[in-house]
């Protein structure tokens, strides 16, 4: 029974025979043509463009309808990919002066610009490579006439294994017959771990060469948590995995009643649950997995669907809309976040060599006034129609957060001479996402309201690791000690200042972290909608006491990976002290031995 190990990318469980995907790329001949033929080969180039874009956009429509824009999101922004200067104009620079036909030439293109992400240490353009291979495959089929590549997808459940798999595969595919995901390449960050987590299928990626060994048709069991693929298992490995898989829908079914409940310990500590969200159309889905709040609204999507800038009259309504679908419930808007992966031109963020470390977050806002002042202004108007809370990304040091204050006191002093309703009393706070701001953040906590932590960055940053490359995510690790001191340091600064703190990161969606947060002493969680009612159900059966202990424990650990180990011997350990699996109070065993 050979065992393959790969990055655990979404949780849950799945056995069923293994349904290879693979796709051909269309075929390419360079060739130049007369002066007089350039005209009508720009007009066939931009005629490709737009099949592919309404192509996209209604990959896009179906994936928001099944999921909602957040993951629809992944798709749309290979829109702006073909609207991009450095294929678009490129492209047709490349027909009019070396008079190449428009396959030549966007192929030529692309290269280019694949080859100058090759060369950059940063993981982001390592994964937008993929989006532009799905882009150039995409308008190739087009210019080349063999029409779309069919998907094969599976016609009975299987585990569809492939070497990777872009976006629009993914969505192609769909959830139906898919009872997971297994990727030779990619990571915990990828879109396809994105969108597996928002379908609640399992994945399990990064498994290397060896995954092309196991023919198609091979039963495999796929367990999601612990990133292990079982080939060819024995009965007793079966059983196990088709008990696991039975459990996870019955815990599902069983946590709904949880919707309307605290997330309360036994002991009265109360942690209050709130989700991650981009546009309107998620509160629904926010409020029916009975979240407090939004804890992270992330603005930047209000943009990206626009070709200009949207004007505060145009904000205003959008935050407000928020706020009056949550209905009395708190959401806190995280101001403008471009640069690094959400690089916009008509912003005026350019390509840079390393985005992640340059021009983005704050120091994008500071240095952009009028476009941070006219949001700010909105989130200020919009505030008047409820609780509204306002967070500023990537700071570093107390001179970004009081030149952003000081920018939050002349809108509302303007908006108080406009004679323009708005609420100037709203809580102001900070992401901690930078080594930096963890290391003063006593000096931060006494000019802010809130932290909320963001450890999708602050885990990359502190381990000097690119949470996207395939080559380092194995060191891509929330247990590390150094994480979990910066975490306690952080939490005890806000505490000492007397302001609350949250996280944000995806560590908070992960259910195995929940008596960790837990211990450390986080006020709020947000996370994605359809975990928060088993985070509910783990602090609601954990004493702080308890969790404390544990966190004790990982922070004296020596390493992420002997915590790592170490978290799974409390959780089995309090699996057996409850016999009753411990996650959702049913049995959920694991395979024994395993």
């Amino acid at each position: 029974m050979p065992l393959l190990q790969g990055i655990a990318a979404s949780p849950g469980y799945a056995v069923a025979p293994l349904h290879r995907i693979v796709k051909q790329a269309p075929t390419v001949t360079r060739r130049e043509l007369p002066a007089d033929e350039l005209p009508a080969e720009e007009r066939r180039f931009g005629e490709a463009v737009a099949a592919a874009r309404a192509e996209i956009q209604v990959l896009a429509e179906k994936v928001e309808k099944d999921l909602g824009p957040e993951d629809s999101a992944i798709l749309s922004s290979q829109i702006l990919i073909l609207e991009d200067e450095l294929t678009w104009d490129s492209t047709l620079q490349r027909i009019r002066e070396r008079r190449l036909n428009a396959e030549a030439a966007f192929t030529a293109a692309v290269a280019d610009v694949i080859h100058g992400f090759g060369d950059l240490p940063d993981g982001f353009f390592q994964e937008r490579i993929l989006d532009l291979r799905d882009v150039e495959e995409r308008v190739l089929r087009h210019l080349t006439g063999v029409g779309s590549a069919e998907i094969d997808r599976p016609a009975e459940t299987a585990v569809v294994a492939a070497v990777n798999l872009t976006p629009s595969d993914t969505a192609a595919i769909g959830s139906e017959n898919v009872a997971a995901f297994l990727l030779a390449e990619g990571s915990r960050t990828s879109h396809v771990a994105i969108l597996a987590r928002s379908l609640g299928v399992p994945a399990v990626v990064g498994l290397g060469a060896e995954l092309a060994s196991v023919p198609p048709g091979t039963l495999v069991a796929v367990d999601g948590v612990s990133g292990r693929v079982y080939v060819d298992p024995d009965p007793a490995t079966r059983a196990d995995f088709e008990a696991l898989v039975r459990e996870q829908h019955h815990i599902s079914r069983k946590l709904a009643h949880l919707r309307d409940l605290p997330a309360e310990s036994p002991d009265g500590r109360r942690v209050s649950l709130c989700a991650n969200v981009e546009l309107p159309v998620e509160v629904d889905k926010v409020l029916a997995h009975g979240a407090e709040g939004i804890g992270l609204l992330r603005t930047e999507y209000i943009f990206f669907q626009h070709k200009d800038i949207p004007g505060e009259e145009e904000q205003v309504a959008v935050y407000t809309d928020f706020l009056r679908r949550m209905a009395g419930r708190p959401v806190l808007f995280r101001t403008l976040d471009v640069g690094g992966d959400k690089v916009k031109r008509f912003l005026g963020a350019r390509r840079e060599f390393n985005p992640f470390l340059g021009w983005r977050g704050i120091r994008f806002l500071l240095a952009n006034r009028p476009l941070f002042k006219t949001q700010l202004r909105a989130m200020y108007r919009a505030a008047a129609a409820g609780p509204s809370r306002i967070m500023f990304p990537m700071i570093t040091g107390v001179e970004e957060l009081r030149a952003a204050r000081e920018l939050c006191r002349e809108c509302c002093a303007e908006l108080a001479a406009a004679g323009l309703d708005h609420d100037p009393d709203v809580e102001v706070g900070i992401m901690i996402e930078t080594p930096a701001a963890a290391l003063v953040a006593d000096a931060l906590a006494r000019e802010c309201d809130f932290f909320s932590v963001g450890t999708n960055d602050l885990i990359q940053y502190t381990l000097a690791m690119d949470r996207s490359n395939n080559r380092v995510a194995y060191l891509y690790q929330p247990l590390h000690p150094a994480l979990l001191r910066s975490l306690r340091a952080v939490i005890e600064a806000a505490h000492a200042a007397g302001i609350w703190v949250g996280i944000c990161g995806e560590m908070a969606s992960e259910t195995r972290y929940a008596e960790v947060l837990l211990g450390l002493g986080f006020d709020e969680i947000s996370l994605h909608a359809p975990q928060l009612p088993k985070v509910k159900q783990v602090i609601r059966w954990t004493t702080v006491d308890e969790a404390r202990a544990l966190v004790a424990q990982l922070i004296d650990g020596e390493s992420g990976t002997a915590n790592d180990a170490l978290l799974k011997e409390y959780i089995d350990a309090r699996k057996r002290s409850r016999g009753d699996g411990g996650r959702g109070g049913l049995p959920l065993r694991r395979p024994a031995g395993r």
